[in-house]
């Protein structure tokens, strides 16, 4: 009976053991629309998204991470300001996919152009309201 017992447990083992995932599919787009370039400071690297540009990073563990944004201003503005998810954290959870989307515009006449970049970030994971609902 106890023989009974330990193959049971050892099955039950091989097939939890076996469900579970070895790879990363965790990913981070960002991508650019913007007028000018962007430059991202992502996991200690930092790279240059041209404008309709896009860069991936793959394979990020599980855990929070921090990205910051930096960008050329067109000739002849006369101000630059931001709005939207420009620099922040991202959270990865199991095979999340986030992308993040920088857009501009200027605003203004004449000798007084603002550039505005703005960014917005969506994921698939669900996003759990303050009330509790999707």
């Amino acid at each position: 009976m106890d023989i009974r017992k330990i193959f049971i447990v050892i099955i039950g083992l091989f097939l939890f053991l076996g469900g579970c995932k070895t790879t990363v599919t965790n990913s981070v787009t960002f991508k650019s629309i913007a007028i000018g370039n962007m430059y991202v400071n992502f996991m200690g690297e930092t790279f240059t998204l041209v404008p309709n540009g896009s860069k991936t990073v793959r394979n990020i563990p599980q855990g929070t991470y921090n990205y910051s944004t930096a960008y050329d201003i067109p000739d002849g503005v006369t101000s630059a300001s931001t709005s939207g998810a420009v620099n922040g954290p991202v959270e990865m959870n199991a095979d999340t996919r986030i992308t993040v989307l920088y857009s501009s515009s200027l605003q203004g006449t004449g000798a007084t152009l603002n550039y505005i970049v703005s960014a917005t970030i969506s994921s698939n994971d669900k996003v759990i309201t303050p009330t509790g609902g999707l």
